[in-house]
């Protein structure tokens, strides 16, 4: 991933796992120190996202699920462990409805699982300082 510059915009370059190149506009780029922020202390969330959520109608609770996950982001777009009914919890719904939207999060590939750990697919969602 790299930046292309001109004077008002800044093109995003990205390099697809098949060889592909995706461009996007950015007209905005804020700079961040790092020393001011602890890793996993807050990440960065793709377009793509945004329109796949937006395209497949997600429902009040798997976008509150995907939320409540962001704020389990650690290192290396890992999610800290947790429990089904403690995102229940949080998010105001049921045990059930939470294992629905991970399902959806899954099959969607804005998550995956390996072994016992989730993490977020950085094409979506990057956390910062990993």
């Amino acid at each position: 991933m790299y930046l292309k510059n001109d004077n008002k915009t800044k093109d995003l370059v990205t390099y697809n796992d098949d060889g592909t190149i995706e461009v996007e506009s950015v007209s905005l780029i804020t700079k961040i120190q790092k020393k001011h922020f602890k890793k996993g202390e807050f990440f960065m969330q793709s377009k793509l996202l945004n329109k796949l959520i937006l395209k497949n109608n997600y429902t009040l609770p798997e976008i509150k699920t995907l939320l409540a996950l962001t704020n389990r982001i650690d290192f290396n777009n890992r999610i800290k462990t947790f429990r089904q009914s403690d995102i229940a919890e949080e998010i105001g719904s049921s045990q059930p409805n939470v294992s629905k939207a991970l399902k959806t999060l899954l099959v969607d590939k804005i998550i995956y699982k390996d072994n016992l750990d989730y993490y977020f697919n950085d094409k979506y969602i990057k956390g910062a300082g990993n």
